[in-house]
């Protein structure tokens, strides 16, 4: 079952932000841990610049970012990573992959990546760092995007990220901009984002929608009430916003999880309460979130399953 489950009675239009506690886990390690930064790795290799960008002028930023989630990976899982440090030299250990960096803190010649682009090799998430008044995207490594890529949003503003807005989702992209300007320092946020995918591969950058429009085209015709459970996957984002404290940009990481939608349906109530959210949905929310076309299938499927 997924980790997170961002399903009430129905469907919500607000952004649903909770406050990230000093208890709470910046980012999160997993099982899948050594997979998944294995399929990092592959990619930005594969197209360094397409997976990672960054600007000119945010290398204090990028260097906070580095100690607040090393700190938090060494406090959170001590048998898994360490840190040692002698001034500015720091001595890093990731137990999990059998690795040691030495780094000076603030001198990125001393890295083999910028420090954004090193310490995305070592965590599950996506991290995307925005700043200035109109939260800009200035930089970011992101490998698992879903229906978007640094390509077309870097030096974007964070309203134009999203252009062109439908009118159901406007709200929510009005209050997340009043929170990147308001955010202020030691108070991070996160929240949840969901979608069904026909698809459970993680990278679905911009680059894979035509083949993804296409794997969806094939399977529409056999998504049925009897099959559909097997066939698609629930997808849900765990987004953390953080404000640095000496730059002022803000730290947006995504982490994704997905599941088979038959194991998540396999659970009653879980699959009530999908069957209840998806079903008050509003139409022009649903066919962002490109469901229309499975929309009745998966209710049926749905309603069924939760009265079993």
């Amino acid at each position: 079952m997924l980790p997170y489950f961002p399903f009430g009675q129905q469907f919500n239009d607000k952004m649903g932000t909770f406050p990230l506690l000093e208890s709470d886990r910046l980012v999160e390690v997993d099982e899948h841990y050594p997979a998944v930064i294995a399929l990092k790795r592959k990619l930005l290799t594969a197209l360094p610049t397409y997976y990672y960008q960054a600007q000119s002028g945010y290398e204090t930023a990028q260097w906070e970012v580095v100690k607040l989630i090393v700190e938090n990976l060494v406090q959170f899982y001590p048998t898994s990573f360490s840190l040692r440090q002698e001034g500015n030299r720091w001595y890093w250990l990731n137990l999990r992959l059998n690795e040691e960096t030495t780094f000076t803190f603030g001198d990125k010649q001393t890295l083999p990546y910028d420090p954004l682009d090193w310490l995305g090799r070592q965590v599950q998430e996506d991290l995307v760092l925005l700043a200035g008044d109109d939260a800009r995207l200035v930089a970011g490594q992101l490998c698992f995007g879903n229906d978007w890529s640094l390509d077309e949003k870097i030096g974007l503003p964070f309203w134009q990220i999203h252009a062109p807005i439908v009118s159901i989702v406007e709200p929510m992209m009005r209050a997340a901009q009043q929170l990147m300007t308001r955010l202020p320092v030691g108070r991070p946020v996160w929240r949840l984002n969901w979608s069904v995918k026909v698809s459970d591969q993680l990278d679905m950058t911009s680059r894979h929608k035509p083949s993804l429009d296409q794997l969806l085209r094939e399977k529409l015709p056999y998504l049925t009430s009897e099959t559909i459970g097997e066939q698609l996957y629930l997808r849900i984002e765990r987004q953390t916003l953080t404000r640095l404290p000496l730059s002022g940009a803000v730290l947006f990481s995504i982490r994704t999880y997905q599941s088979l939608l038959a194991h998540e349906a396999s659970d009653p109530e879980r699959a009530s309460r999908m069957a209840s959210v998806f079903s008050t949905t509003p139409p022009a929310m649903i066919a962002y979130k490109s469901m229309t076309d499975f929309l009745p299938a998966l209710l049926a499927y749905l309603g069924k399953t939760c009265r079993k």
